[in-house]
């Protein structure tokens, strides 16, 4: 509704509602009103942090709370508080049967860059730490705090958000980035994801102020985010973040960041879990030297991504037992993931890429047949990684998990989802097509 349009309403409204009716329909108005004039583009009364966290809670109630004069006191101070800011007669009338739910700040996002966002990255992330910075509850209850910025900036994004973008992160988001981390005072899980050519500006604003973060135990720093390693002392899990971008570019000194990353937890003796796609060559030798070298102590171990840069399909390249015979100084090890085993150089390739191959008439039967294949790979791959690792209790190749057991004599036996039931099992994860779609193909 225009303003004008909204101003003339008011004296019929007078008219229509009696005193005492047009004073709580004038107070339950007074904050969307305020919200209205300060900002009239703003379309909730809820912080839109809170509404990106897509709670069901929010879900379900948003209209309720979009009533509420004081919706953001409501969600974001104590119950004692929040009941001094509301009173008793808007409690009543208009939050009746609400109650913030107790996990509803755990986790938090600051990103622009998933289905559905539409905004520019770095004052995307300048007001959410903003309307975080000034939500209490939120300070004190997260637990997860997942970071995304996506800038844009080349020939091929949004013109519209291109030209409401920074050319770099503001000196003012610098500073609230820490101060929010730092009040974040039970945050257990930090993943970063500032482009790799932007967060050296964190890193030097972080440094400058001494930052730590105590409470963090799992951290996923992006590309050229390793500097946060050291800033959370008592980490007990790292792994790479930056998605699709982690395979993509070097430092800008040259440098790989999937080596910087793992000499980084040099300085983590209580580290207990570590996890990283090999870059640009895959897990190597040289490479899980260095996990060796820097993490000695690490009980659990993940090597994703593919063992050397171009695996072997020939056959049984010897790839992986070079790598997992790397492994095994690692006396405290007890689980290891590792790639599928089309990343395994063991001479599957991954079947056809083309989905088309799967559809219509055999469709069906060939995907059965190209899953058998890497199902025999992967139990080729576990028989050599329990030979040179016996004390393993844990193995993933892929999605799959093994079952060790071992028996008085000292024999190790691994067992699979579909070991001594293949032919029933394919038939459970790749069942006979009869939908439309094949019949269609069908008929082309």
């Amino acid at each position: 509704m225009k303003l004008g349009v909204f101003l003339l309403l008011i004296p019929a409204t007078i008219a229509f509602l009696g005193l005492s009716s047009l004073q709580v329909w004038l107070a339950n108005l007074q904050q969307p009103f305020k919200n209205l004039v300060e900002n009239p583009r703003r379309r909730s009364v809820v912080p839109q942090f809170i509404l990106d966290t897509r709670h069901p809670w929010i879900v379900a109630n948003q209209r309720k709370l979009e009533r509420l004069p004081y919706a953001e006191a409501f969600l974001c101070f104590s119950p004692d508080l929040g009941s001094k800011v509301l009173t008793e007669t808007e409690t009543g009338t208009l939050g009746e049967g609400l109650e913030v739910p107790s996990d509803l700040f755990d986790k938090l996002e600051i990103n622009n860059n998933r289905a559905g966002v539409s905004r520019p990255g770095w004052p995307n992330a300048l007001e959410r730490l903003g309307e975080i910075k000034q939500c209490q509850r939120a300070l004190d209850q997260v637990k997860t705090l997942e970071v995304d910025v996506f800038v844009h900036r080349g020939k091929y994004v949004d013109l519209r958000l291109k030209l409401l973008e920074p050319s770099q992160p503001p000196a003012k988001l610098l500073t609230l980035s820490g101060d929010v981390l730092e009040s974040m005072t039970n945050l257990e899980r930090l993943q970063w994801g500032i482009p790799k050519e932007d967060t050296h500006f964190f890193e030097n604003a972080f440094k400058a102020r001494n930052l730590t973060l105590p409470s963090i135990k799992h951290l996923e720093p992006g590309p050229s985010s390793h500097y946060l390693v050291g800033m959370c002392p008592n980490l007990e899990s790292l792994e790479n973040g930056g998605g699709y971008n982690w395979y993509h570019g070097d430092m800008p000194d040259g440098r790989d960041w999937g080596l910087v990353l793992i000499r980084s937890a040099a300085s983590m003796p209580g580290l207990k879990r570590f996890a990283m796609k090999g870059v640009h060559d895959g897990w190597n030798p040289t490479l899980v030297s260095e996990v060796v070298k820097s993490m000695p102590q690490i009980e659990s171990l993940g090597l994703r991504g593919s063992l050397g840069g171009n695996p072997t399909y020939m056959g049984n390249s010897g790839e992986l037992k070079a790598v997992v015979d790397g492994l095994i100084p690692l006396n405290n090890l007890t689980h290891l993931d590792l790639p599928d085993s089309s990343g395994l150089g063991l001479g599957f390739d991954g079947g056809p890429t083309c989905g088309n191959v799967y559809m219509g008439k055999g469709g069906s039967r060939y995907l059965r047949q190209v899953i058998k294949e890497g199902a025999e790979a992967t139990e080729q791959g576990g028989d050599i990684v329990i030979a040179s690792l016996p004390h393993l209790t844990g193995l993933t190749i892929g999605g799959d998990n093994a079952n060790i057991t071992r028996t008085q004599e000292g024999t190790i036996d691994l067992t699979w989802p579909w070991t001594g039931r293949m032919d029933e099992w394919l038939m459970e994860v790749a069942p006979d097509r009869t939908d439309l779609w094949d019949d269609e193909y069908e008929s082309m």
